[in-house]
C-alpha cells in the first residue's frame, strides 16, 4: 500500500513538473513572438520614417501608413479622383472611403463644412486640415498623420507629405476638422 501511495505521489509530481515546463516553454515562446512583432514593427516604422522624411513616433497605425505610402508620388490631376492622377479634395475623398469606409463631400469647402472644427493642438491621426489659398473659401485640404505632418495632394509634385510648420502652410492654415468615424 505505500508503495502504490509513494508511486502515485512520484506520478502527481512528475505531472506538475513537465506542466510547469511546458507553461515555462509556452511563456518564452509568447515572449519570443512577442520580441519578434516588436521587432518587425521597429522596422516598419523605421522604413515609414525614410519614406515620409521624418521620424515617426512609433505608436501610427501601420494600416493608416500603409494607405499614405499606397498614395505618395501619385500625379496631380485637376478633377482627377484615382490614382493615375488626383487633385486634394478627390485624394481625402477616397482615402476616407477606401480607410474609413466614409463617404465625404467631394469639395474641399464642402468638407471643412462636415467636418468638426478642432483645435490644431488637439489633432490627430486622421483629422483633415483645411487652407485658404489667396481666396476666401477653403482651397486645399489634407490628412494629417502625426508630429505636424500632413499629407495631400500639391499642383507641382503631386501627393506629397508637408509639415504645417513650413512658411507656405502657416501662411494659408485655415482649421482642422474631424470626421465623425
Amino acid at each position: 500500500m505505500v508503495k502504490k501511495f509513494n508511486l502515485i505521489i512520484c506520478i502527481l509530481i512528475s505531472i506538475i513538473f513537465i506542466q510547469c515546463k511546458s507553461t515555462a516553454k509556452l511563456k518564452k515562446a509568447e515572449t519570443d513572438t512577442e520580441k519578434n512583432r516588436k521587432t518587425a514593427n521597429s522596422f516598419l516604422y523605421h522604413n515609414y520614417s525614410k519614406k515620409m522624411g521624418y521620424q515617426l513616433n512609433g505608436d501610427e497605425d501601420i494600416q493608416f501608413l500603409d494607405m499614405v505610402d499606397s498614395w505618395l508620388g501619385v500625379p496631380y490631376k485637376f478633377g482627377g479622383c484615382s490614382k493615375e492622377g488626383t487633385d486634394c479634395s478627390c485624394f481625402v475623398y477616397s482615402f476616407y472611403k477606401d480607410f474609413y469606409n466614409i463617404t465625404l463631400a467631394r469639395k474641399s469647402e464642402d468638407m471643412q463644412k462636415e467636418a468638426i472644427e478642432i483645435d490644431l493642438a488637439k489633432i490627430q491621426t486622421g483629422d483633415l486640415v483645411f487652407f485658404k489659398i489667396k481666396t476666401e473659401k477653403t482651397s486645399h485640404v489634407g490628412i494629417y498623420i502625426s508630429k505636424n505632418r500632413f499629407v495631400h495632394s500639391t499642383t507641382s509634385k503631386g501627393v506629397m507629405i508637408n509639415s504645417l510648420d513650413e512658411n507656405y502652410y502657416k501662411t494659408y492654415f485655415y482649421k482642422a476638422g474631424r470626421i465623425k468615424k
